[in-house]
């Protein structure tokens, strides 16, 4: 079975978790707000927070992801680097 790893798709991947981590941060932290009213102000209020800790552990997550997607990409360079022969060199069949 043979992986094909393009180290530049990765480097992609990665910067598109990023952009969720930091948008999931913001939904985090939206929850800021005057509350509401009544005897729903409780609900609401609780529903807020299980958001905003929602959205924090998400952008954790993703943030965690990206960076393991941009390791992973590092290495397989790296080892492409190290599979390719130097020029002008042959190589022993």
């Amino acid at each position: 079975m043979v992986i094909e790893v393009v180290p530049a798709r990765l480097y992609a991947l990665a910067g598109v978790l990023d952009a969720a981590s930091a948008r999931a941060a913001q939904v985090g932290a939206a929850g800021g707000g005057a509350g509401v009213g009544g005897p729903l102000g409780p609900v609401v209020a609780g529903f807020g927070e299980t958001v905003a800790a929602a959205g924090g552990c998400l952008a954790g997550e993703l943030a965690w992801l990206r960076g393991a997607v941009t390791t992973a990409a590092g290495s397989w360079q790296q080892l492409d680097g190290g599979l390719l022969p130097v020029r002008g060199t042959v190589v022993p069949r």
